[in-house]
């Protein structure tokens, strides 16, 4: 019987690991420690605005903080303040090849002739020279959620550390797993730099 439970916990626990672990890999982390972080002193998680993802974002900083052994205070001298933001992808390319441009002045009385160009030859949307071959998007800077978080001295008012998590996953903002997993991390290398890791 008991080892019966011991399986299934560890069951449990080995799928939850696995089901994190596609999260973590798209997770990017960077860092820099400006000073030394004062050992032993608590901590205040501070935000900027007080929406519902963002509180949910503070208690997960709260979690983390006491899970690596920090004490989480209102009055703590150091003070953790963060943001989250969500950048959309960008694409340009398609449409027509524009192998001549028209365009009007900016005197429309008539009396000037419009501007005419022919493009000879154009390294991103192709010219006479070198026709462009595929007429699909040709530059894509896919979706961002980005978490930054400071670390400050309440006393002397200087700016100890600072990091911030990355991810290309549209859904972060919403998915508590992916949040933790950006979250964690962060929490794991106060006071080191990082890069890119």
């Amino acid at each position: 019987m008991r080892s019966g439970i011991l399986a299934f916990c560890a069951f449990i626990v080995s799928a939850v690991v696995f089901a994190q672990q596609p999260h973590a890999q798209g997770v990017e982390l960077n860092a820099v420690s400006f000073a030394e972080i004062p050992r032993g002193e608590a901590v205040t998680v501070e935000t900027f605005d007080d929406s519902d993802q963002v509180l949910k974002l503070k208690s997960l900083f709260e979690e983390e903080l006491r899970l690596q052994g920090y004490t989480v205070s209102k009055t703590g001298r150091l003070i953790l303040s963060f943001e989250a933001r969500d950048t959309s992808g960008k694409w340009t390319g398609g449409g027509p090849n524009r192998l001549i441009e028209i365009r009007n002045q900016d005197n429309h009385t008539g009396k000037d002739a419009p501007d005419v160009r022919v493009n000879i030859f154009d390294s991103e949307r192709g010219g006479l020279l070198n026709p462009k071959r595929d007429k699909g998007i040709t530059q894509v800077a896919p979706s961002e959620f980005r978490i930054d978080a400071t670390i400050e001295d309440r006393e002397t008012g200087k700016r100890l550390w600072q990091g911030w998590s990355t991810t290309n996953d549209s859904t972060s903002g919403e998915d508590t797993a992916v949040r933790r997993t950006m979250v964690k991390p962060i929490i794991e290398n106060i006071g080191k730099t990082v890069r890119n890791e």
